[in-house]
């Protein structure tokens, strides 16, 4: 399994070289899935998803599809993913994309596609992969009022990630409410700035970039 479980995107050079070195091809060959679901329940400005979308443009020059999940049959989808070597799925509401995971069977063929493919998440798209953080210290720190009826993400990996912590848009205390969140769980909680991202290497799992910390029992644990 090779994951980059990201806050923001993988601008960062360190974040971006490990990319392309678990996908084991030059950039100018690397093509693309890109998941954009947990945006669609979000209003306001997507200008952030737009450079998001132009930033993959500039990174990598193999074919970029987006995957549309809930407009194709299930075996189109498989089809068109198994074309690419790098799902990128972007962030927007976590719960939203657990219901659409759900509904259109994803969450059942995912860890068959996580032995293939590298996964790169940003926000939700990391956050899905993991524990649900309390819905307290979630409600708090990025206002959610919607959980759409979902209680668990999928687990895949076991530990919990908080991102855009530091950010202008979060309380400044998100920090020590993170700590807080980290002594309500048995498994680490991983805490990234916009800069940073967790790297999931078939049993290894670290941190890149800057200003990101593994949390467990209330303690810092690392830290960049």
């Amino acid at each position: 399994m090779k994951l980059v479980l990201t806050s923001g995107d993988i601008s960062n050079e360190e974040i971006y070289n490990k990319v392309i070195e678990l996908v084991g091809k030059p950039a100018k060959d690397i093509s693309i899935a890109v998941l954009i679901e947990a945006s669609a329940v979000e209003e306001g400005d997507k200008r952030w998803l737009i450079n998001g979308l132009s930033r993959l443009t500039a990174q990598f020059f193999g074919e970029i599809d987006i995957v549309n999940l809930l407009a194709l049959q299930k075996h189109e989808v498989e089809r068109r993913l198994a074309k690419a070597d790098l799902i990128y799925c972007f962030g927007g509401c976590t719960e939203w994309l657990k219901v659409v995971f759900e509904k259109t069977g994803f969450s059942a063929k995912l860890p068959k596609l996580l032995e293939e493919k590298v996964w790169v998440g940003s926000s939700a798209g990391s956050m899905i992969l993991g524990k649900m953080p309390s819905t307290e210290t979630q409600s708090y720190i990025y206002s959610i009022d919607n959980y759409f009826g979902v209680d668990k993400y999928l687990g895949i990996v076991n530990f919990s990630i908080l991102p855009h912590i530091f950010g202008a848009f979060v309380p400044l205390d998100s920090f020590q409410k993170c700590l807080e969140e980290s002594k309500k769980q048995d498994y680490p909680v991983y805490v990234l700035s916009d800069d940073s991202a967790v790297i999931v290497e078939n049993n290894k799992v670290y941190l890149l970039g800057k200003k990101c910390f593994k949390l467990f029992a209330g303690e810092i644990a690392e830290q960049r």
